[in-house]
């Protein structure tokens, strides 16, 4: 049905009630008027944020004139009876009531339709999501009757929590793959500080038998072991964290830690491949608001993928550089190497699923990159020169400037 029509007129009537989406004539004669006492005298003026006793009194004012059987069905109501000449405030909780308002003072502003998600009030509690229309009847010139359609959003909200749910369990299915091929060195990264550990304590033991036991050598191996244990608990915790399938969240997050995280688990990969790491990161950074886990991901498959692309090339210079900077109302990351760059030829079809310039690869590391910074708000920008590298950044959303409005 086109907006504008008017459903509850002679000769429509068959048409209102016959509609698949639950629908309402309203009889808004009064609402109009409380309405019209609000409006500013200017009629160019800033949008109207009505208050919660302004939303009451327009859902109170307003009554159900008319209800088709779609909107009886979706309401759970046996009789329209029950509803009509019952005041919208009846259907609609207090949230939707503010949205009302809001949509009736923009119609009394001329705007000829207001679509916008809200919930109505189910007969026996509960709440329904639903996708409302208002509009007015253009062929009134002073109309007091305005119409409200609503449908289900179930069936919509069900596709987008299978496709997040899909979209879960693609990253995890790359983070696990990601450890897999990171087994090796991640085993290195813990034994490593287990070994030292045991030296250490085997050492201590010695230094109690002798006939003066020496207090200050076992003080300080007895630190070594502590430093030793927390740096292996460390790498297992990350690990752990990489291979977790909870539900992903965005939380203040400090994206130095998290590079840092990255850095325990590639340590004894870039050694291997006998690459210089350089940290650069900016001490002064405000948390960022981002899914941890998910970002860790990309910035140590960014990272890998850097130091693959310098050994495999023959990059004669094998630096990788991490650096964070603060921008306006943001946080970037960079991941730039000194390897032979990225192939004009495959720069385009680099972030697509299942393309890899790798023979084992399955290419999917870097296109979960990419989504995973563009549910962030933001996007992977590649720069590369042939021969003299590529830089990966990507930009997380500041905590405070979400505070203050940016987006």
């Amino acid at each position: 049905m086109s907006i504008g029509a008017s459903p509850g007129r002679a000769g429509d009537g068959d048409l209102f009630h016959a509609m698949p989406m639950g629908l309402f004539r309203l009889a808004a004669k009064e609402a109009w008027e409380v309405v019209a006492n609000l409006a500013p005298a200017d009629k160019g003026s800033g949008a109207f944020e009505p208050s919660q006793d302004v939303s009451c009194t327009l859902g109170n004012v307003c009554l159900i004139a008319d209800a088709n059987p779609s909107a009886c069905a979706l309401l759970q109501v046996k009789d329209p009876a029950e509803i009509v000449m019952q005041p919208l405030a009846s259907v609609l909780p207090e949230d939707a009531l503010k949205q009302f308002a809001g949509g009736l003072y923009r119609l009394f502003r001329g705007q000829k339709a207001i679509a916008y998600d809200g919930t109505v009030t189910i007969a026996g509690g509960g709440k329904h999501e639903v996708a409302f229309n208002l509009w007015q009847d253009v062929r009134d010139l002073a109309p007091n009757d305005i119409y409200l359609s609503f449908s289900s959003l179930r069936e919509r909200i069900s596709l987008e929590q299978t496709k997040d749910g899909l979209q879960s369990d693609l990253a995890r299915s790359a983070r696990i793959s990601l450890l897999g091929e990171m087994t090796a060195s991640i085993a290195h990264e813990v034994n490593q500080p287990l070994g030292t550990i045991v030296a250490s304590a085997e050492a201590g033991l010695r230094w109690l038998s002798g006939d003066e036991p020496e207090i200050a050598e076992v003080k300080l191996l007895l630190e070594r072991i502590a430093k030793n244990g927390k740096r292996a608990a460390d790498v297992i915790a990350t690990m752990r964290e990489m291979a977790s399938n909870r539900k992903s969240e965005r939380v203040p997050t400090d994206i130095n830690s998290v590079i840092e995280e990255a850095v325990l688990l590639l340590r004894t990969d870039f050694a291997k491949r006998q690459v210089t790491l350089r940290l650069d990161l900016s001490p002064t950074l405000p948390l960022v608001k981002a899914d941890k886990t998910q970002i860790l991901q990309v910035i140590v498959n960014l990272a890998l993928n850097a130091a693959q692309a310098m050994s495999d090339g023959q990059a004669w210079n094998r630096t990788l550089c991490i650096r964070t900077r603060q921008g306006i109302a943001n946080v970037a990351v960079d991941v730039e190497d000194s390897g032979p760059g990225v192939d004009p030829l495959v720069r385009e079809k680099l972030f697509e699923s299942f393309f890899s310039t790798k023979e084992a690869g399955i290419g999917m590391g870097l296109a979960i990159c990419r989504s995973i910074i563009e549910a962030h708000g933001s996007r992977i920008e590649l720069q590369s020169t042939p021969h003299l590298g590529a830089r990966f950044s990507f930009a997380l959303p500041a905590e405070q400037a979400l505070a203050n409005g940016y987006r």
